[in-house]
C-alpha cells in the first residue's frame, strides 16, 4: 500500500449512507476503506481492531454500547488520540454544530450536501485543516464573533430543563412561582438563544444542548 494513503473506517446506521459514503472513497486511489460499522459497539470493536487515520461517522447512531453524539465523540478521542474525526450528519440545527465545534471536532459534513465534499473533508482532516462542508459553514459565528448561542440566563435554562423534563408552562410557573408570561418568555427567549425554533427539536436535540438533567 502507498505510505501517501489515508486509512479511512466509515460509521452510519443507515445502510444507503454507509455505501454513499463507501463509493465516494472508492472513487479516490489514495483513500482506503478499512471497515464499515452500524453502531457504536461495531465501530469500537473495528477501531480497535484495524487502527485508521481518519473516521467519517454520523452524530446520531443510537443502539450501540458505547452511545452516540458528544458522548461517543469524547470517547472516541480520549481512545484514539491519533484518529481524525469527520463527523456526516442530517442534524443542520446552529446549536449541534456550534457545540461539535466547541467539543474539538472541526470536520464537519452536512449530509445535505455533495458527497464529493467526503474525500475532500478527509484529506483536510488528514494534514490538520478544518474543514465545513457549504451547509454547514454558516452555522457557525464568524471568527472573532461572539458565539451568540448556549448563552443562557440561569432562569431560561432552568425553565427548558423543566420543559423538556414534561412540565407544562403553567406547572413550571407554579413551581418557580413565577407568571406564566414571564415563565413563557423565558422558554421563547432560550430558545432563540439556541437557534431551536420547535418544541419538538428542543426534545430531540436535549441531551446535545445540556438540557437533559430533569429537575424534581
Amino acid at each position: 500500500m502507498a505510505d501517501n494513503s489515508i486509512h479511512v473506517v466509515v460509521a452510519d446506521d443507515h445502510p444507503l449512507i454507509r455505501m454513499a459514503v463507501e463509493s465516494a472513497l472508492d472513487s479516490i486511489p489514495a483513500l482506503v476503506h478499512v471497515g464499515s460499522a452500524a453502531d457504536s459497539t461495531e465501530l469500537i470493536a473495528l477501531l480497535d481492531e484495524h487502527p485508521c487515520d481518519v473516521l467519517v461517522t454520523d452524530y446520531a447512531m443510537p443502539g450501540g454500547a458505547h452511545g452516540d453524539g458528544l458522548p461517543l465523540l469524547h470517547l472516541l478521542r480520549e481512545r484514539y488520540p491519533e484518529l481524525q474525526i469527520v463527523v456526516f450528519t442530517g442534524l443542520d440545527q446552529a446549536a449541534i454544530v456550534q457545540t461539535l465545534f466547541e467539543a474539538g471536532i472541526s470536520h464537519i459534513l452536512s449530509k445535505a450536501d455533495d458527497v464529493s465534499h467526503i474525500a475532500a473533508a478527509i484529506t483536510a482532516a488528514h494534514v490538520g485543516r478544518r474543514y465545513l462542508s457549504p451547509s454547514i459553514a454558516p452555522l457557525l459565528p464568524s471568527r472573532g464573533t461572539q458565539r451568540p448561542t448556549l448563552a443562557l440566563s440561569p432562569r431560561e435554562r432552568e425553565v427548558l430543563t423543566l420543559f423538556v423534563a414534561g412540565w407544562s408552562v403553567n406547572a413550571i410557573a407554579e413551581k418557580l412561582d413565577r407568571r406564566k408570561q414571564t415563565v413563557s418568555t423565558q422558554k421563547v427567549n432560550g430558545m432563540a438563544k439556541l437557534g431551536i425554533e420547535r418544541d419538538a427539536d428542543l426534545f430531540k436535540y436535549a441531551v446535545e444542548l445540556g438540557l437533559s438533567g430533569a429537575a424534581s
